[in-house]
């Protein structure tokens, strides 16, 4: 239906552009033809004054003649001017230009019959008295200027027309299209919204199967989030009896002494078994976090507490792998937050800068109190950035916007031996917005990447 608005709106002042510029076609083409022949008739009176005055001089047959022959030829093309006008307005410019020559004919006739009766009689002073034709047509040059101004208005009216129009159209056909690629983009980050229908085309049959792709997407994630959370919690219970288990053979005393092979096979189940009992827990809190059920336990505290623990111990780790790691801390004020949950920010923060990072590589970690934020509202407190940065693989720019999505990773995680869950990203992000907060990183390929969380001071 805007479609179709719109371009009857168009066609509508295209035939209204096109009917005044026929009509201003029509005047400019009566005037090319009436003005010359109008202009020339007034020179033909000026001729026919100087003959009356030349013969009122010398009243001599020649003179008469002369002056009986120019008001012939005007009259002769006063006719042809009167049957080739065709609009009103100069019409009536025509009906005076002949009323004035039927006028001056009647006052030379009068002057003739005055000096018939009185030879002396002089009729030049009242000549003199007579209104050249000329003076009735000093309109004409602003008729010709009213006709182009007019023509100059049209063609102006008709691109402002086609201005607007055009960018009507261009708006009603693109709104809905951005909508959907914002959707489309909200999608891939694993938030399934719906686009509103707001018309019956081509678009709205579109827009329709987003919507219908956009919902069967998020029944099939919730089932599949709620399958994972079922077997998550299934396995809870086993894990713990693994590492129970593994505690015992290794600690306890009345029982076979284990060789060095049978402790290493043992540590090794136990090591595993955490790392699995990790990603249970990590993949529960993300389930909590979708289902709004994640909790938060607020309190005053300050940050660098939480990260320098952190920070030391991911030195111990890179240490075997000879890289370098800073900690640059400016003092910050206390802050309110769930020290457990910005725990896990960071740990997962470092340990992907760690896994990331080849040997004799090196990461940097920052925490500074910043006065200008755009990125979060401050209520002109400031804000507290933490930013840690790596020299490891990069990350390609079309994963940057995905990135934070769960069970999204990078194309550059086939370079690095120990792979992910997918799921720490999308924990850090949702617990930084749980505190006023927000995530972003910067990332180029060969060179590193530098993963900033801001949060209210």
């Amino acid at each position: 239906m805007w479609f179709l608005g719109v371009i009857s709106m168009i066609v509508i002042s295209s035939l209204t552009i096109l009917q005044q510029l026929k009509t201003v076609y029509s005047f400019e083409k009566s005037e090319f033809r009436v003005v010359p022949m109008t202009q020339h008739l007034a020179r033909l009176h000026g001729s026919e004054r100087d003959a009356a005055i030349k013969y009122f001089e010398t009243k001599d047959n020649f003179s008469d003649q002369t002056l009986a022959l120019i008001g012939d030829e005007f009259d002769n093309d006063l006719d042809s001017l009167k049957r080739i006008v065709d609009r009103e307005e100069l019409r009536s410019l025509v009906e005076r230009v002949s009323a004035h020559h039927t006028s001056y004919r009647g006052f030379l006739d009068r002057q003739r019959s005055i000096l018939k009766k009185d030879p002396a009689y002089d009729p030049l002073p009242a000549m003199k008295d007579v209104e050249p034709l000329s003076k009735s047509l000093e309109e004409l040059p602003e008729r010709r200027s009213g006709a182009l101004t007019t023509a100059l208005i049209v063609l102006v009216l008709a691109g402002l027309i086609t201005i607007a129009g055009g960018m009507l159209f261009a708006r009603t056909l693109t709104r809905p299209i951005k909508l959907l690629q914002a959707a489309a983009e909200k999608v891939g980050q694993g938030l399934y919204e719906t686009v509103p229908i707001t018309s019956k085309d081509e678009i709205a049959d579109v827009t329709r199967a987003f919507n219908q792709m956009s919902d069967e997407l998020k029944q099939v994630d919730q089932e599949r989030m709620q399958m994972m959370s079922e077997i998550s919690h299934e396995m809870r219970t086993p894990l713990q009896v693994i590492k129970a288990g593994c505690y015992t053979v290794v600690h306890m005393k009345d029982g076979p002494v284990l060789n060095e092979r049978q402790r290493e096979a043992v540590g090794m189940i136990h090591q595993a078994t955490n790392r699995i009992n990790q990603f249970v827990n990590l993949f529960l809190d993300v389930a909590k976090m979708e289902a709004g059920l994640m909790k938060f336990k607020f309190e005053v505290s300050n940050l660098f507490d939480v990260l320098q623990p952190l920070v030391m111990e991911a030195q111990l780790i890179a240490g075997t792998r000879q890289i370098k790691v800073d900690f640059d801390a400016q003092e910050i004020p206390l802050l309110t937050f769930d020290k457990d949950r910005m725990s896990q920010v960071f740990s997962n923060l470092l340990s992907n800068a760690l896994k990331f990072t080849p040997n004799n590589g090196s990461i940097s970690v920052r925490l500074a109190r910043e006065t200008e934020c755009n990125q979060i509202k401050t209520n002109g407190k400031g804000c507290i950035r933490i930013q840690v940065q790596d020299s490891g693989v990069g990350i390609p720019e079309a994963d940057l916007k995905k990135l934070f999505s769960k069970f999204y990773q990078a194309k550059n995680v086939p370079q690095v031996n120990e792979k992910g869950s997918g799921l720490g990203l999308a924990l850090v992000k949702h617990v930084a917005e749980a505190h006023g907060g927000a995530v972003s990183v910067e990332s180029q390929v060969g060179v590193g990447s530098t993963f900033t969380v801001v949060l209210p001071a």
